[in-house]
């Protein structure tokens, strides 16, 4: 994927965080179901090599559990090959934020069973339907026969968390969910060879990825314009830090003339058998984020979850720095550093 369709699709994850995801429940359709679940691929965005893993159409079936608890925060449980991931989701207008936990389950199609260590426990199965879902067309493909498409209706069993640092916590005996078979939706939709897509690359990976992006260009030298082309631009800041067990990534998207700035950060992390991804944005004016017209230097000063300032410089040849306080808050994850010698980080124009 190219730099700009990465930040594109960056920016729509975002504002994807702002408000709930479209209910299937309304006006339930084959290819509306179809949109859901890659739409959940996409958001869940599993930093993974194995493309049956970084493409949920790619698994016979999934399951979706959502709540809320008491501190206003929705819990999604998302069940899929014999992956089970619990996220907690923060959704508002100014700063969204995620934090999804990954563990190895026991998974069917009407029960999810995982353990997330001292972070809690989901133990799960399907009850009845409820609703007007268990009669539509999209429960057998239309007026036809065939196997049942969806089950819409109550999980019961436990769903169990407690947040690092007691952030947030949940517990739950039943929730509306939804079991999904999807080799009976790609059946119904006349997809022969859904096991064959093309793995679409997920939101963390995306982002991962501007890493290594091939089109992203070296710096001019200092004093260089950057700018030959007319062709409007956006300013990106990129910094990375890749350790062992976890990285870090940090984003600054300037917007068109006169427009907010976009500032992106995520982490992924190995904590035994427990992956666990965060991702924050949050939107700021233009002048937070300053640089000049030849990207020798620029200064980030983002607002809350994100704390502190980070200041790039590039020096004679390949010499960059990266300095200053610049941290975020991520949802039990508090003052993640983002500067410092172990980030590598670029500064660029990029077409649009």
């Amino acid at each position: 994927m190219s730099l700009r369709g990465a930040i594109g699709a960056l920016l729509i994850f975002a504002v994807g965080l702002l408000g709930p995801s479209a209910a299937v429940a309304d006006a339930p359709s084959a290819r509306r179901l179809l949109a859901h679940v890659d739409r959940l691929g996409w958001e869940l965005g599993l930093p993974l090599e194995d493309p049956g893993l970084l493409n949920l159409r790619s698994i016979d079936s999934l399951s979706e559990v959502r709540l809320v608890n008491s501190d206003g925060y929705a819990i999604r449980v998302v069940a899929f090959g014999q992956t089970v991931a619990l996220s907690v989701i923060r959704r508002s207008p100014s700063r969204p934020a995620v934090t999804t936990y990954l563990a190895h389950g026991r998974v069917t199609a009407t029960s999810i069973a995982a353990s997330f260590a001292e972070r809690g426990r989901v133990e799960l199965h399907f009850q009845r339907s409820t609703g007007p879902l268990g009669d539509s067309p999209l429960a057998r493909c239309g007026s036809g026969g065939g196997r049942p498409i969806l089950r819409d209706g109550l999980f019961v069993g436990g769903v169990r968390f407690s947040g690092e640092g007691g952030y947030t916590s949940a517990e739950a005996h039943r929730a509306r969910g939804i079991s999904i078979d999807l080799d009976a939706l790609d059946a119904c939709l006349r997809h022969p060879d859904r096991h064959g897509a093309r793995s679409q690359r997920s939101l963390l990976g995306t982002l991962l990825a501007l890493a290594a992006s091939g089109d992203r260009q070296a710096p001019a030298p200092p004093g260089v314009p950057t700018r030959p082309s007319e062709k409007p631009t956006r300013t990106i800041l990129f910094a990375e830090r890749k350790l062992p067990l976890s990285r870090t990534v940090f984003a600054a998207l300037a917007g068109a003339k006169g427009q907010d700035a976009r500032y992106v950060a995520a982490e992924t992390a190995s904590e035994g058998a427990i992956g666990v991804i965060r991702f924050v944005t949050v939107k700021a004016p233009s002048g937070s984020f300053a640089f000049d017209g030849t990207l020798v230097s620029a200064r980030v000063a983002p607002p809350l979850p994100f704390g502190g300032r980070g200041l790039f410089q590039h020096g004679p040849g390949s010499e960059k720095s990266w300095t200053g306080s610049l941290s975020v808050s991520f949802l039990g994850a508090p003052h993640v550093p983002l500067t410092g010698t172990s980030f590598s980080t670029v500064v660029l124009d990029q077409e649009f």
